[in-house]
């Protein structure tokens, strides 16, 4: 499994992302300020690129840099088995053609032979020698359309100046052309799988099937969904024929003797008066002891994102959506939350008042919920030993190196109320694509001679809400943070932790983490002993690895 980031040129100067990163893709123009840091990327780390319809290449081999130039044309590309294939080749070719005029015949000689190997050097002045091969050429001139340029096995760059990438119907041509396109897209898809696998060595699979989405159930007391559903029809959110819009997915819900509409990604026909097969209600509510959080679920099998339905929608505080499994489920910065089978996700919907402890410190919540994950498998019994803990500010960690799942938090405020709809993910059966809580058990089982039980999906959820509801209930009851500090601190993964910080003018310091204010942001102690507020400088792999004082102020 893959965690794909897309990060900015400027990111790409200040994110950790060398030493956590197997493969850079790169596409279009390069600025001249990163040339070096991707070349180093591949020449110090091992690390491997794919460049599409990329000028990087003049970086590389500047034999090629001076390249003809001609409009986007279909051309006959033949790669490995793969002969006479109809594809998009980009603006430039990756030599001239000897008919060019421009280019005089010595030029055209020392472009169009195509060396066997480069040297090239580091940051360091190192020389390096690269190897140079010839994957895929255009048919007509003969041009090579696919290069590959390797330092070791490890280390490659791919780059290709035919549009592998992009699908068909995203060109705008003539219809020839597009037919040519379409018939040739198979051949494309699978010369793509062979340069990711078998030249770039990523695990690869094809023949994914299509996704059969599921039906959905609307679980609870019957007395309070109908009060929901009345309430969303007061609200004008549901239709008159029991339809309701949330976002890109369409919720009918179905009574009896209504025959449902087939699931799709759009469309999530909602069971009113049955139970799924697959999910114990018995289990659920029998181990749930919340008022309110989680007592309203709408669980299915098989759905795009639990967001999707969650977001756009003022259902109620504590209104529930779990699915087993997700197609398009969201995480932090825009990224995709995988969901493999066996991770338990689910979200939720709580309305906090603006005049509330929480309401006036909202970014907290993403804490809380955290911690909620946290305590609810460490304070079962026989589970205190499991090394589980919180990762500031929204992840949750197995090990202090493995992480085990996440938070994402968005909110919108009516009527003084915060709207806040909490996604949560968390490896709960999938040993992919870390590891998972049930392999940590049975790890604490055979180094202790125990026979623990693992956490039925029932049994995690009911546990999560609860402690959810018991953090919002410590911290508004007592007023203030005193009571929920501790607890949290004793998970979270930071204490006395040496961390680098910037300032907004670009100087980097040294400090200490002491622990998080009153709204959740990170407390450091700079040399002489002067703390200050830091947050963090939005990057997607290492929320501490680059930290920004927004300005120095003791707290």
């Amino acid at each position: 499994m893959y965690t794909i980031h897309i990060l900015s040129f400027s990111q790409m100067h200040t994110t950790p992302w060398l030493s956590q990163t197997c493969l850079v893709i790169v596409h279009g123009n390069v600025p001249p300020s990163f040339t070096e840091g991707i070349t180093n990327y591949v020449l110090e780390s091992n690390g491997s690129v794919l460049c599409l319809c990329s000028d990087y290449l003049g970086s590389v081999l500047p034999m090629f840099h001076t390249a003809e130039v001609r409009p986007n044309e279909l051309v006959q590309c033949s790669y490995k088995s793969w002969k006479h294939v109809p594809l998009m080749h980009h603006l430039f070719c990756y030599q001239p053609s000897p008919s060019i005029p421009q280019f005089s015949h010595d030029e055209q000689t020392s472009l169009s032979v195509i060396p066997d190997s480069v040297e090239v050097k580091d940051s360091k002045g190192n020389s390096h020698k690269l190897k140079v091969e010839v994957l895929g050429a255009e048919e007509t001139w003969q041009t090579p359309s696919l290069l590959l340029v390797s330092l070791n096995d490890s280390a490659k760059m791919v780059f290709s100046q035919v549009h592998l990438e992009v699908d068909p119907e995203h060109f705008e041509s003539d219809v020839s052309n597009r037919d040519a396109l379409v018939k040739s897209n198979k051949a494309r898809l699978e010369i793509l799988l062979d340069v990711l696998g078998n030249v770039l060595g990523l695990e690869c699979i094809s023949g994914q099937k299509e996704v059969d989405y599921s039906l959905a159930y609307f679980l609870g007391n019957h007395e309070v969904k109908q009060d929901l559903l009345d309430k969303l029809k007061n609200d004008g959110f549901l239709e008159s024929n029991l339809s309701l819009k949330a976002g890109r997915i369409t919720l009918k819900f179905c009574g009896k003797g209504v025959s449902p509409p087939p699931a799709t990604s759009s469309v999530l026909p909602v069971l009113m008066h049955a139970c799924p097969q697959t999910f114990s209600t018995f289990d659920y509510f029998e181990n749930l002891k919340t008022e309110k959080i989680g007592r309203l679920v709408i669980f299915s099998d098989v759905l795009t994102s639990s967001m999707d339905i969650v977001q756009n929608v003022n259902f109620c505080h504590g209104f529930t959506v779990i699915p087993y499994y997700q197609t398009k489920g969201k995480g932090r910065g825009g990224n995709t939350w995988l969901s493999p089978k066996g991770c338990a996700m689910f979200s939720i919907q709580i309305h906090v008042p603006l005049n509330s402890v929480v309401g006036r410190h909202l970014p907290l919540l993403q804490h809380v919920v955290s911690l909620a994950i946290v305590t609810s498998i460490c304070q079962l019994p026989g589970l205190e030993g499991l090394d589980i803990g919180v990762k500031w500010p929204n992840d949750i960690y197995a090990n202090k190196k493995h992480k085990l799942g996440g938070v994402l938090v968005t909110s919108t405020v009516i009527n003084n109320t915060a709207i806040c709809n909490i996604g949560c993910g968390l490896n709960l059966k999938n040993e992919e694509p870390t590891v998972c809580v049930h392999e940590l058990i049975k790890r604490m089982n055979k180094q202790l001679s125990t026979n623990l039980e693992p956490i039925s999906y029932e049994k995690y959820f009911a546990n999560v809400f609860n402690k959810i509801e018991e953090m919002f209930n410590l911290i508004e009851s007592t007023g203030n943070l005193d009571n929920f500090l501790p607890i949290y601190y004793n998970y979270w993964l930071h204490s006395d932790a040496d961390v680098e910080i910037r300032t907004t003018d670009g100087e980097s310091k040294n400090a200490k983490v002491k622990g998080i204010d009153s709204s959740g942001y990170l407390l450091v102690e700079l040399p002489g002993g002067v703390e200050t507020v830091v947050h963090p400088d939005g990057n997607t792999f290492d929320m501490l690895a680059g930290l920004i004082v927004p300005k120095f102020s003791s707290s």
